[in-house]
């Protein structure tokens, strides 16, 4: 099988309609205009998905998860089509009633802290820059975007990047103290059994 090169790829993910690169319709959305809308704001949730594979027998589309999310208020959706969210009391709220999940908001707490407490059974949902995946950039901002933290040890920690390229968004890891120029100091802590 032929490769493109990454620059080539990744000039041609840019000029390339989303929707034509992932199967909407697996993700349970009704629309390609739905799946556009929703698709860079539900990394939360992406993150959640991904523990509710790792940690349980469920199995929710993105779009159901989405639908309870707003349901539970989760994200607000505004008279002008903008949203609000991921909130993270009422998701914190809902993953422990629905899922069985232990949470705990972290905040105004460098990763360095943070990670000490991610070990198997607990991971965190950290908040970062998005542009998280071009660990490159020189003076990122923090937050915006939501990572899944499943491992911290030696310096480096380890990540499911919802939005990361392919070859490395499912574990995608950094030095810590680069992972810290894009972090914002918050996030939630999750573990799986009380």
């Amino acid at each position: 099988m032929l490769r493109a090169a990454p620059a080539r790829l990744d000039v041609f993910l840019r000029h390339t309609d989303p929707s034509h690169l992932h199967d909407w319709t697996a993700d349970g959305y009704h629309s390609r205009e739905e799946y556009l809308f929703w698709s860079r704001k539900v990394c939360g949730l992406a993150c959640l998905q991904s523990l509710l594979h790792g940690w349980t027998d469920i199995r929710l589309s993105m779009r159901e998860l989405l639908s309870r999310a707003l349901d539970w208020g989760c994200y607000v959706v505004k008279p002008q089509g903008k949203v609000q969210g991921l909130i993270y009391r009422p998701f914190m709220a809902w993953v422990s009633s629905h899922f069985g999940f232990t949470c705990q908001l972290v905040e105004h707490t460098p990763i360095q802290e943070s990670a000490r407490a991610v070990r198997p059974g607990q991971a965190l949902i950290a908040s970062v820059s998005p542009e998280i995946r071009d660990p490159s950039t020189c003076t990122p901002r923090r937050g915006g975007h939501l990572v899944l933290v499943h491992e911290a040890h030696g310096g480096t920690v380890r990540f499911h990047n919802p939005s990361g390229y392919s070859h490395n968004a499912d574990s995608a890891s950094l030095p810590m103290h680069v992972f810290e120029r894009f972090h914002a100091g918050r996030g939630i802590l999750i573990s799986a059994t009380p």
